[in-house]
């Protein structure tokens, strides 16, 4: 669908941050609920832009947010360690250095790292919203990067060299990186419930046809039958043309926005901020791709 032509007649404005990826979209109350069309017109909007951006929504209720989450499809991931989500809204994961009831809630190290959302399961992310609740003056920045953008820009050869190859994702090289507080026990947990899982180095988006740079996270993936040296190599190679300033948008958080982002052939990383003096909590609600088409 065009998209914008249908956006500019619902009466949204428009604005495109970078020239490939992420968007800014203003004119719409996301508590308010999505009719079809306009599901439609920001799905197709995310695809093509890899992010969207929705500020000064600051009255998105948790059972609002969750319901415009779910209006796009996917089924929502439940996280292992419940006492980081939401008491009412598991689907709910809250990020930062949020302390409630003497106990504490979200996990700072979460996102400091590239990777594609639910990289290292079977069925990986689709989509995923951060909602900002409260957030730290001028530092802990959001980063993403467009890996269709990243691969149409590679040489012939650079292709051709990669065509066909697999990464291995791993989440229990992954957890103890995101999660530095868990127990061997709960490590044990992660090793037994989630093992090791193959997807292609390049994927072809299932909605619109692209192929891209499909590298799961820097803390747990590796590319797969090839020398570990040589496959070390390979892999940041890619990951540095990948992350570059033309292909990627850095997020200057407010209290309000909701970032909703396509994990098909896309990255991002968070970044740190002065957790001794300031709260940062985002809401994040990721859908899991449960139609993989490989």
């Amino acid at each position: 669908m065009d998209w914008r032509a249908a956006a500019a007649r619902r009466g949204l404005e428009v604005t495109d941050l970078t020239p490939l990826v992420a968007t800014r979209i203003d004119g719409i109350d996301l508590s308010a609920g999505l009719d079809a069309e306009m599901t439609a017109i920001l799905r197709a909007a995310c695809v093509e832009r890899t992010l969207l951006l929705f500020r000064g929504q600051t009255g998105l209720s948790p059972a609002g947010y969750l319901a415009f989450a779910q209006r796009f499809g996917g089924r929502a991931d439940l996280h292992s360690l419940r006492h980081y989500c939401l008491p009412d809204h598991h689907e709910i994961f809250v990020v930062g250095n949020v302390h409630e009831q003497d106990a504490k809630v979200g996990s700072p190290k979460v996102g400091l790292n590239w990777h594609t959302d639910h990289y290292h399961l079977p069925e990986p992310g689709l989509f995923t919203y951060l909602h900002a609740i409260e957030v730290p003056p001028g530092q802990g920045d959001t980063r993403y990067a467009n890996g269709i953008a990243a691969y149409e820009a590679l040489p012939d050869a650079k292709r051709a060299e990669i065509d066909g190859l697999k990464v291995l994702h791993s989440r229990a090289r992954l957890f103890k990186n995101l999660f530095p507080e868990a127990t061997e026990e709960e490590m044990e947990a992660e090793r037994r419930k989630i093992p090791d899982v193959v997807h292609p180095l390049v994927r072809t988006h299932p909605e619109i046809g692209k192929r891209g740079l499909y590298l799961g996270g820097e803390w747990g993936s590796c590319i797969d039958g090839m020398e570990e040296e040589r496959a070390q190599a390979l892999y940041e190679e890619l990951l540095h043309h990948m992350i570059q300033d033309r292909f990627s948008y850095q997020h200057r958080w407010e209290p309000g926005d909701v970032l909703m982002s396509d994990n098909r052939c896309s990255m991002h990383r968070a970044s740190e901020w002065d957790e001794d003096h300031y709260v940062r909590r985002l809401h994040r609600i990721i859908m899991i791709d449960d139609k993989v088409p490989y």
